[in-house]
């Protein structure tokens, strides 16, 4: 447990155990106490005062789902969706309150026209829902989401049995990738010299799985869509999100690469086996695709933290290494 007294002028300030993210047991942060001893806070337009509500602000942060990774704060401009229930939990149909947010600043959640989160003390389960961009939030109907689409950073965190017993509660949300992506850094074999990337499709995991509200998980496809998908590219690696798949039917996998100074880029057709025969929520599966001739082989295949994404998928950095 975590207890902040923050005494006015130059008081005492006591602190304990760290709050932290994923535990599960009760929690209590942030007590401000005014220069007459009372609990100091403000009303959301007569919507709660100090002495019934407390006042909840999120900070947030992402990893890698199925990885012990350090954290990079959420970047500016994503929204997220925010909702809080009351312990103990009977139905997720009615939330004791729910917000939309965006990051104005660097990991600082900040409520949408002004919206601010009031809760009267208690003990609560907090779930938070991103499609890490500037775009609305899955709907969720009870604890199932609406269908889902490929294309899409799906981002969920939970922050459960946290005691509310104060005016104000800075509330960390530690957001984790729910759907897959997949990876390729392209090289040249022997007899060969490549000169561009040109393009790079795939065809994905089939849309219109749904995610669990209280686990973050996705459900994942045995099919793939009718419909191929191009990945972004940067440089000789290619990237692309996708729902969940679970399957041991090879995926295709188009390439067209300009080589040894031609004109006109070359298409390679292939198939890629899934590793043990999925693409698992949370997990980034980076392939190493050597071209070799007229063939393209996948020696290597590893699964490495999120590789970072621009708002229209093309990757941050040409390649991703090792750990």
């Amino acid at each position: 447990m975590k207890i902040y007294f923050v005494k006015a002028a130059a008081w005492t300030i006591l602190t304990c155990t760290t709050l932290f993210f994923t535990a599960c047991s009760k929690d209590s942060i942030n007590i401000n106490i005014g220069e007459n001893g009372t609990e100091e806070g403000q009303s959301d337009n007569g919507t709660g005062t100090p002495d019934q509500k407390a006042l909840i602000t999120f900070h947030a942060s992402i990893e890698s789902r199925n990885m012990t990774r350090s954290l990079s704060p959420m970047r500016k401009g994503i929204t997220s969706s925010i909702y809080a229930f009351k312990s103990p939990v009977t139905s997720l149909e009615t939330p004791s309150a729910e917000g939309i947010y965006t990051t104005a600043t660097v990991g600082v959640l900040t409520g949408v026209e002004g919206y601010k989160m009031y809760l009267p003390n208690g003990v609560y389960y907090f779930y938070a829902i991103s499609n890490n961009s500037s775009t609305a939030s899955a709907k969720f109907v009870n604890e199932r989401s609406e269908p889902l689409n490929n294309g899409v950073d799906y981002l969920w965190a939970s922050n459960k049995l946290q005691d509310v017993t104060s005016t104000q509660v800075s509330m960390p949300i530690l957001f984790q990738h729910c759907a897959t992506q997949i990876v390729f850094n392209i090289s040249a074999g022997s007899g060969i010299k490549l000169d561009k990337l040109v393009s790079a499709s795939i065809t994905p995991a089939n849309p219109g799985a749904t995610m669990d509200m209280i686990t973050g998980e996705i459900t994942p496809s045995t099919t793939y869509s009718t419909e191929t998908a191009n990945m972004g590219i940067n440089g000789f690696t290619a990237q692309y999100i996708m729902l969940p798949l679970k399957t041991n039917t090879a995926m295709p996998l188009t390439l067209q690469i300009l080589a040894d100074g031609e004109n006109t880029p070359r298409t390679y057709n292939v198939n890629v086996l899934l590793p043990n025969g999925e693409l698992a929520g949370g997990d980034s599966y980076v392939f190493s695709a050597v071209i070799d001739g007229n063939s393209v082989s996948f020696p290597n295949v590893e699964v490495l933290g999120w590789t970072e994404v621009d708002e229209t998928g093309k990757p941050l950095y040409p390649s991703q290494k090792p750990d």
